[in-house]
């Protein structure tokens, strides 16, 4: 949910303090709505701690009055800048550790491909998920043309749908066999969502 959402209801405004403060910090620097996207909840809390900090009162109506001043608005803007840089940080992190793990467990499963050919052995379980795979992907394809199955159908949802999966699937394989593609993509949307260096 959108923080200007969250806060739009003045019912709930008055029934809660700590939401009237954050309100009063966006009425006073509406800029800082944009620096939280959809992680609203936890930037309320934070706007009226800093409001709260900021101002030395929990009264949204005598806030409002303190920050008339351009210097605390400053520092409510600054304040506001650190908070959602430090959660994009945390978020970034967290994808960080996901990523690594996947790769690591990428790693481990080529390692034991690599042993299998070593010992002049093959991954039989890999190949035959793989021609299944495939076979699903041809065989339902095949079925919608030749069953004349309408798309907008129950039964020609489901066979998209189980074809959509199937195909990703394969792709995961060949991204598996040559080379990381996924990887990469992975790691040029982490470093795109990455805040500027310096900042």
């Amino acid at each position: 949910m959108n923080l200007l959402d969250l806060l739009g209801d003045a019912a709930a405004i008055a029934a809660n303090p700590i939401a009237g403060l954050a309100k009063v910090a966006l009425d006073v620097a509406p800029d800082i709505a944009s620096l939280f996207g959809d992680d609203a909840e936890k930037a309320v809390g934070k706007l009226a701690d800093t409001v709260r900090t900021i101002t030395g009162t929990d009264d949204p109506d005598k806030a409002r009055e303190a920050l008339a001043d351009p210097n605390l608005v400053f520092q409510l803007r600054s304040q506001a800048q650190g908070f959602a840089h430090a959660e994009r940080m945390q978020q970034m992190a967290g994808a960080i550790t996901t990523l690594t793990a996947t790769l690591a467990d990428r790693q481990n499963a080529r390692a034991r491909d690599s042993e299998f050919t070593k010992a002049g052995r093959s991954n039989t379980r890999a190949n035959v998920l793989l021609v299944t795979a495939g076979l699903g992907i041809v065989g339902g394809i095949g079925f919608m043309v030749f069953g004349h199955v309408d798309g907008n159908t129950a039964v020609g949802g489901c066979i998209i749908s189980v074809v959509t999966l199937l195909a990703g699937k394969f792709a995961t394989a060949f991204d598996f066999e040559f080379g990381g593609s996924a990887d990469s993509e992975q790691t040029r949307t982490l470093l795109a969502q990455a805040p500027p260096i310096g900042k």
